[in-house]
């Protein structure tokens, strides 16, 4: 048995074939649970290699597990694939779908050579099937031939497989990543490094049996069931073991900084991004992020660990002390924000809209050493909530954020105290890029009219933008106090299956669909205590405003239903249809912008 740990090129650097046995099952990955992650993964690596941050710069894809085939001297070299047949035809996949892109972009030649000789044997020695670096098993053989050979040949009956899907979406994210207009790069540029982190960047951990090798006793231990390590347990044995090493009291260090990390609450799941995690995997993730104000591989969260740990020669007793004093702060956010009444908005929204990239950033801010009075927090997270909900009215992406705020937070740690608030104003007020720009108000009044917003965002954000007018008109009357209840339903006032009788068509509204729109957008959008009977809700305005009036303990509905309260230059009483759903509209906007104000 060999194993090294090798990268892709040196694995298919050599006239070879990895064949999948027949016994094995067809290729099954998934866009959600693998292809994504493993493209996410991909850009993470390149975009380190365009930030020059080589020392960086490898992804671990784990372990295959390969035997040599006894074959005649001067033919192609054979190894069955024993293990890991999904992970290598990924990659082939990946790397025949790149260098299709290339080609269609007309991208550099250089690189799109260098991917066929990653995907292709020598075309002067090696034809038909036998061209292939890798090839599967018989059910997906039709499928994998003609997509490798060209995506657009795949025949009809063979573009929904597994393998067809896959190549068309890493060839449609690698042209959308390599043409996205808000780099600094060129294209050739970026696909160059996208090349360099496929061949380069990428690492596998080979098994290379011999005859006398037990390939299924292998495979067995390979692939046994059992509960592997979390990383917050090799994370608890390195500190111990380092602790033990140095001569410190191991039981005391326990005592004082991981006994915490054992109640339950730590092991319930939580759900980071597409991934389902034990908490205290979550917390080290953030806290990983946090500390090094980068991207963390979440693959690798232990070696990261070692790598912050050996790179700035932390001692034992610190880095315990480290984590036990953010998971402090982490528990208190997830729990009850801190514990401040002021906060309970900012937190509720935050949590509302899963921006959960921004938790770095907010262990730092409630921190202990960030050193920062509790008034010129509240307006630093007053300007993040109007950055970001300003943002999510837009429907303007959230792709970019985690480039945006891990700069960010980089400068913060070097500010104390109210200069914070200045350097978050500005950054946030100065950002010009599409994935971090704060909308202006004439942005905010665009997305409120047109966008059809209940069809883009979901039903939690979208009360979420609801309940703040609520709030923020209850706070006019005087009653801040008493907040908007939660979890209401969401109601169009000019019902989606409507009459041409009842709902006539106004303004330069002349058919369905530009009415269908239309009352999809906020203006035609409330809230309700419990959903209006369907013959009610479908009704006519002046028997549906009656049903609105039931629910009068909420100022959305009184300035609809009760004509004295109509805000100044409104009168929504005695009609209902497109012209007046863009009057609310424009009054929703001018609400939002003051809940949500932009600095100038």
């Amino acid at each position: 048995m060999d194993v090294s740990i090798l990268p892709l090129q040196k694995i298919f650097a050599l006239d070879v074939q990895f064949r999948v046995p027949l016994y094995q099952r067809p290729y099954v990955w998934e866009r959600d649970r693998q292809w994504e992650p493993l493209w996410d993964d991909v850009v993470s690596l390149t975009e380190r290699y365009l930030n020059e941050e080589s020392h960086l710069a490898h992804h671990f894809l784990g372990a295959v597990v390969v035997r040599q085939q006894a074959t005649p001297v001067g033919t192609l070299e054979i190894r069955d694939v024993i293990d890991g047949q999904q992970r290598l035809t990924t990659l082939q996949i990946l790397g025949d779908a790149v260098e299709e892109a290339i080609r269609e972009d007309s991208g550099p030649p250089i690189e799109s050579k260098k991917l066929r000789k990653l995907v292709l044997n020598d075309p002067d020695l090696f034809f038909d099937d036998d061209r292939f670096k890798v090839w599967p098993t018989n059910e997906d053989q039709p499928v994998f031939r003609s997509t490798m050979t060209d995506q657009d040949r795949v025949p009809a009956e063979l573009v929904d497989k597994p393998i067809a899907r896959a190549h068309s979406y890493f060839k449609s994210a690698a042209r959308a990543w390599a043409q996205d207009c808000d780099s600094p790069n060129s294209m050739a540029e970026r696909y160059a490094a996208l090349v360099k982190a496929i061949s380069h960047g990428l690492h596998l951990v080979v098994i290379d049996l011999s005859e006398s090798d037990n390939a299924q006793a292998i495979f067995e231990t390979l692939n046994a069931r059992g509960t592997p390590l979390l990383a917050s347990d090799l994370v608890k044995n390195h500190l111990l073991n380092e602790a033990q090493h140095h001569g410190l009291d191991v039981h005391a260090l326990h005592a004082a900084h991981w006994r915490p990390f054992e109640e339950e609450w730590w092991r319930d799941d939580v759900t980071l991004g597409r991934l389902s995690w034990p908490r205290v995997d979550a917390f080290l993730f953030y806290w990983l992020g946090m500390s090094l104000t980068r991207e963390v591989n979440t693959q690798r969260l232990f070696d990261e660990y070692r790598e912050l740990v050996r790179s700035r020669n932390l001692i034992i007793e610190q880095v315990a002390g480290d984590l036990s004093s953010y998971a402090r702060v982490f528990r208190s956010l997830e729990e009850d924000g801190s514990g401040d009444s002021a906060l309970a908005p900012f937190f509720y929204r935050w949590k509302t809209t899963q921006l959960r990239v921004m938790t770095p950033l907010l262990l730092w801010l409630f921190s202990e050493g960030a050193q920062i009075e509790e008034s010129s927090r509240l307006e630093v997270l007053e300007l993040l909530e109007s950055w970001f909900m300003r943002r999510m009215i837009c429907g303007w992406r959230t792709h970019g954020y985690q480039n945006f705020l891990h700069p960010l937070l980089r400068a913060v740690k070097k500010h104390r105290g109210d200069a914070v608030v200045d350097l978050f104003r500005d950054t946030l007020r100065d950002a010009t890029a599409v994935n971090t720009s704060w909308p202006s108000d004439d942005s905010v009044r665009d997305a409120v009219l047109q966008r059809p917003t209940y069809q883009y965002i979901s039903r939690a954000r979208l009360r979420l933008i609801l309940e703040a007018v609520e709030d923020h008109l209850r706070a006019l009357q005087g009653k801040s106090e008493s907040l908007c209840p939660k979890n209401l339903t969401i109601e169009h006032l000019l019902p989606v299956s409507w009459s041409d009788d009842d709902w006539p068509y106004t303004g330069s509204i002349q058919n369905r669909e530009e009415r269908r729109v239309l009352l999809h957008t906020l203006g035609n959008l409330t809230l309700v205590n419990t959903k209006l009977n369907p013959s009610l809700s479908n009704s006519p305005w002046s028997e549906k405003r009656v049903g609105l009036a039931e629910h009068s303990t909420l100022h959305l509905n009184k300035v609809l239903a009760h004509p004295a309260i109509a805000p100044d230059g409104y009168s929504w009483y005695e009609e209902w249809n497109d012209d007046k759903i863009r009057e609310r509209g424009e009054w929703l906007a001018g609400r939002l912008c003051r809940i949500w104000p932009r600095a100038g």
